[in-house]
């Protein structure tokens, strides 16, 4: 089993709340609690993430923008981010309180944030109206973006077999796990966003997360082998 994320795992959170506003959740591995503050906060961990981080927003872009034609769509919002800004945009990471990295990306004299989170999350594992597993794959073939509608006070989407959910959260007396059924919902902790009303601002800080997130377990599972 693949234990780093996937970006499509983790649909774009939309919350009715606020006026379908969106926000990104990114779990944090169990692992990662193992790791020092110090190797945490690092901030030459984010230093390489402009070239890897910029090729997986066009792609998700791309996909997105390609989605929005079959439907006859055409978003104004979306102008000017098609596609990543190589000279104007930039991410970089500053320590927080919590031992992490406070992930910024800078855009036009203005940054917007994706951070660790004080409170925990309640995850769950999406299906359709068959009561399929929706992995990425489902979601992808069937032409669908990765965004979930949903409440505030509703438990946040990914789209993780049971399994992996366990390597970012555990089961609790609030939440549902069936192994046999493939239903899971774990308490996690994560990174969260700003509320955005454009998708693509989203999709860019949630693939920001993905890929620090993704460095921090490469080295706790070195450090697990040593």
């Amino acid at each position: 089993m693949q234990e780093e994320l996937i970006r499509q795992e983790l649909p774009i959170q939309s919350i009715q709340e606020r006026r379908d506003a969106c926000t990104a959740t990114v779990p944090v591995h169990l692992g990662i609690f193992s790791l020092s503050r110090e190797v945490r906060t690092n901030v030459r961990l984010v230093k390489g993430a402009k070239k890897v981080v910029s090729e997986w927003y066009n792609e998700d872009m791309d996909y997105y923008l390609q989605v929005l034609k079959k439907e006859g769509r055409d978003l104004p919002w979306l102008r000017g981010y098609e596609k990543f800004k190589e000279e104007a945009w930039g991410l970089d990471g500053e320590p927080d309180e919590n031992g992490f990295l406070r992930l910024l990306w800078k855009e036009d004299g203005k940054s917007h944030a994706i951070q660790y989170a004080n409170a925990p999350v309640i995850l769950f594992n999406e299906y359709n109206e068959s009561g399929e597993f929706c992995n990425p794959e489902y979601c992808r073939n069937r032409g669908l973006v990765e965004i979930f509608y949903r409440s505030i006070v509703d438990p946040e989407a990914v789209n993780m077999p049971p399994e992996k959910m366990l390597k970012y959260g555990t089961k609790s007396d609030i939440t549902r796990f069936h192994l046999e059924k493939g239903i899971a919902e774990v308490v996690a902790h994560a990174f969260c966003s700003d509320y955005h009303r454009n998708l693509a601002k989203t999709l860019l800080l949630r693939d920001f997360s993905v890929f620090y997130i993704n460095i921090l377990l490469s080295i706790s599972q070195k450090s697990s082998r040593n």
